[in-house]
């Protein structure tokens, strides 16, 4: 029973014998379990027992039945496993028999997928075409093994159904699973690789053409794109060429990825000595693609030339506008259509001078983008191009011969503004005079209540007299200034306003001084006749004798009735004042002198009255 058990331990162990070992393994217990199974064993034990045992004692009797009791009792518990063994052993030879099966399976198996991942070398299309015949057949025999590999994998899969099964019969499955489907794979795979690459002789060769026949149009088409002289011709050809570069940088960029794909599968077959010679091929082709960059830098160029021009036709228009504005300025400063003071005139000289200056220097900016954007020296230039630089070249013109009038003009009206300060300068004097002298002349003169202050007023209007006289002499040689003037139109205006005031000022004057004169002269004889009478009178009456009159009645009259009349006129001659004077005056009074005839008419005793006294 110890070697059954020995031999169950074998038979069941996780190791994994080869079939020859397993057999041994199996053989040794199916046969230790045959001599256990014998009934006459466990009789002739009993019986071998009962005759050592006749004269021995009862209790030794008593163990060793215990012992070979003890034994039964193994024999009949080992009964059970040694059956399940049995069962056991029969599903595991089972096994290993399949096992055995399998190794001219994965032989085969294992042929077929060398033969698919063996290198392979193709200088051509027909080493391919020899290479695919030869896994045609790799394929073909992989489908005459397919069905019985397939009852293979059932037959395994059904064993491993039963629970007895040993673990090492799954990996036999799944490793001819793995290694049946890998070699499809691989044949597949080889075939398919094979296609590809006969494919690739011919799509190589065919884009290979294509690609160097679209390189050519590219080149071509990048000579033609040029700079155009055309504001609007220039952006459209620019479109219609940006379309047609996007179109061959697509086309030509799918033409070489094709070819250079088909090489790369090509170069996986091909022997060494073949792949430079390819490459090469490639090289070319990549190396011609740099017109592609080059056209897309050209058509950037193009772009900015595009926007460059446009921008340089913009500046002359704006130059032309310009210069014909500035030619109106320049008419209106040389005959401006109101009066212009030399200092206007200077000013908006330099004015334009300065914006001269500055339209200047914008137009050197656009001659130098002129040299740079135009065809240089000895370059074809197009009718466009030299419509261009015609009018840039009038624009210069025409601005430097604006720029030397400007400057003549304006040296011409510097000198003039010497006169203007001149001219100026008298009027700056002249005219608050003259609005003084206005204000003067509306003020009027005043009545003279006494012959002194006739007198003065006298002597105000002479010295208003002298000084207007004065002032003209001022404004005649700030007339005279402005005579030298190029243009002295609005100070000939100024001179004849202020003379016109001026005279009417002076008029004025002269009036007053003439009838001031007139009145003190009237109230000095007027007064030096009353003080003749009344000196008169006083020294005939301190002469007369008692009694006696010695004063002429007629004489007495007589200087009366001159002194009446003299001062009705001097009355007038104030009255006369009224018009050149403030309304509402008061009327002069009446000089003391004028009472002497009230002494007069009382006449000496015994004498008979005046007939007529005269009226004060």
């Amino acid at each position: 029973m110890d070697n059954v058990e020995m031999a169950i331990q074998k038979v069941c162990a996780s190791k994994v014998y080869t079939s020859a070992e397993f057999k041994r393994e199996k053989d040794n217990f199916q046969s230790l379990c045959k001599n256990l199974e014998r009934a006459e064993t466990k009789r002739w034990l009993t019986e071998t027992l009962e005759t050592l045992m006749k004269e021995r004692a009862a209790d030794e009797q008593k163990a060793e039945s215990s012992k070979l009791k003890s034994v039964m009792e193994r024999h009949k518990a080992l009964i059970p496993k040694i059956q399940e063994t049995l069962v056991k052993t029969e599903c595991y030879w089972k096994c290993y028999s399949y096992g055995d099966d399998l190794i001219p399976i994965f032989e085969f198996i294992d042929d077929l997928r060398n033969r698919s991942v063996k290198e392979v070398f193709s200088a051509n299309n027909e080493h391919t075409e020899e290479h695919i015949e030869k896994q045609d057949k790799v394929l073909n025999s992989l489908e005459n093994k397919r069905r019985m590999v397939m009852d293979f994998i059932a037959k395994g899969e059904k064993l491993m159904e039963d629970p007895n099964c040993p673990k090492f019969l799954e990996s036999h499955v799944k490793k001819l699973k793995e290694a049946w489907d890998d070699t499809n794979e691989k044949a597949q795979s080889r075939k398919k690789a094979l296609v590809d690459n006969l494919n690739s002789w011919e799509t190589f060769e065919e884009k290979k053409v294509e690609c160097h026949k679209q390189l050519d149009a590219c080149d071509g088409e990048f000579e033609a794109i040029k700079k155009i002289f055309d504001l609007k011709g220039g952006p459209s050809d620019y479109q219609m060429r940006l379309k047609t570069a996007a179109m061959y940088k697509t086309t030509i960029g799918d033409l070489f990825d094709i070819t250079s794909g088909a090489n790369d599968i090509l170069q996986q077959m091909l022997p060494d000595e073949k792949k430079a010679e390819m490459n090469d091929q490639i090289t070319e082709i990549k190396g011609r693609m740099d017109i592609l960059p080059k056209t897309d830098e050209r058509l950037v160029y193009i772009d900015d030339f595009n926007k460059r021009l446009n921008i340089f036709d913009q500046g002359l228009k704006d130059m032309e506008n310009w210069l014909g504005e500035g030619r109106k300025r320049m008419d209106l400063i040389k005959t401006p259509p109101e009066e212009m003071s030399p200092e206007d005139r200077v000013t908006k000289s330099m004015e334009l001078q300065e914006d001269l200056n500055k339209k200047s220097e914008f137009t050197k900016k656009l001659e130098v983008e002129k040299e740079d954007i135009f065809p240089k020296q000895g370059e074809k230039v197009s009718s466009d191009a030299k419509k261009f630089i015609e009018r840039c070249k009038k624009v210069r013109g025409t601005l430097d011969s604006l720029d030397e009038e400007v400057g003549q003009e304006c040296a011409k009206f510097s000198e003039d503004v010497k006169y203007w300060a001149e001219f100026q300068t008298g009027i700056k004097v002249f005219e608050p005079w003259m609005k003084k002298a206005e204000i003067r002349k509306v003020d009027g003169l005043s009545k003279p209540k006494s012959l002194v202050e006739a007198c003065e007023i006298l002597g105000d209007t002479k010295n208003l007299q002298d000084e207007a006289e004065a002032k003209l002499r001022v404004l005649e040689e700030a007339a005279s200034a402005s005579q030298k003037m190029t243009s002295h139109s609005e100070a000939d205006v100024k001179v004849v306003a202020f003379k016109e005031r001026w005279t009417v000022v002076h008029e004025c004057f002269k009036e007053w001084v003439a009838r001031m004169t007139t009145l003190v002269e009237c109230w000095n004889k007027l007064d030096g006749n009353v003080g003749e009478l009344s000196s008169w009178v006083a020294t005939k009456d301190s002469s007369a004798p008692e009694g006696g009159s010695e004063i002429s009645i007629e004489k007495l009259e007589t200087q009366l009735n001159t002194l009446k009349t003299m001062f009705a006129e001097k009355q007038q001659l104030v009255s006369d004042l009224e018009a050149f004077g403030p309304a509402g005056g008061a009327a002069p009074e009446a000089p003391a002198a004028a009472e002497a005839p009230a002494a007069a008419e009382a006449p000496a005793e015994g004498e008979a009255a005046p007939a007529e006294a005269p009226a004060e």
